[in-house]
């Protein structure tokens, strides 16, 4: 499928904002490889596009080049094409419709420049944003358990039930954290249906939590 920008808004379709190609994420590719490929184009906009790690005199400079530049891009735009094209159901679902925009355009039914990204000619990204809490970790409840292997080490989990009625519909570890430590954003899918949690939480450096406990900070002896 070829995917252009409309002349008529700066919409961007869930790919452009990931920059993936729909003839990456095919419907025969291993899936666990279409997985991995889409979680690491999410981090790469994470941390290309936000905020605190940007330069704002570099952001100005493409801004005024190029408006529809991808460092316009939001962390919900970021999260709401991460959480479409990350479900296969929804991602198929997505590809419908830009296809059939497609059709429209070139059967001549479209009053719009054609492109399907254009809001103007029915489709538009909001038309596809599953739902997308925005929670810190700090409110999330956590248990620990002994792992079963022969170092019998300590896991921790973290869990939030889901509306759909799974009491631990959102579930993650701290393999999970460590793995997005550079973004500061985990996005959760719930195991049984389409709602998304953004978990934000802060990496404190053993470091930092040690010169601040030598210092009497941080709960530390005087």
């Amino acid at each position: 499928m070829r995917i252009h920008h409309c002349q008529c808004t700066n919409t961007p379709t869930y790919y452009e904002i990931l920059s993936l190609s729909p003839s990456s994420l095919s419907i025969d590719a291993d899936p666990s490889t279409t997985a991995r490929l889409i979680k690491r184009a999410y981090r790469r906009a994470l941390l290309n596009h936000h905020p605190d790690k940007q330069n704002p005199t570099n952001n100005n400079n493409n801004n005024n080049n190029n408006p529809t530049s991808s460092s316009s891009y939001t962390i919900d735009q970021i999260s709401a094409a991460y959480a479409t094209l990350s479900r296969p159901d929804l991602r198929q679902a997505y590809d419908r419709a830009l296809l059939q925009q497609q059709q429209q355009q070139q059967l001549g039914l479209s009053s719009c420049c054609g492109t399907r990204s254009c809001s103007n000619n029915g489709l538009s990204t909001t038309d596809f944003q599953t739902g997308i809490e925005i929670i810190d970790l700090d409110d999330l409840e956590c248990s620990t358990t002994t792992t079963t292997d022969a170092d019998g080490e300590e896991e921790t989990k973290w869990f939030r039930s889901c509306r759909c009625g799974n009491p631990r519909g959102y579930e993650f570890g701290e393999a999970d954290l460590e793995e997005a430590a550079d973004v500061g954003e985990l996005m959760v899918g719930c195991v049984d249906c389409s709602l998304w949690l953004r978990v934000q939480f802060a990496v404190i450096e053993e470091e930092v939590e040690e010169d601040e406990a030598k210092n009497g900070f941080g709960g530390g002896a005087r």
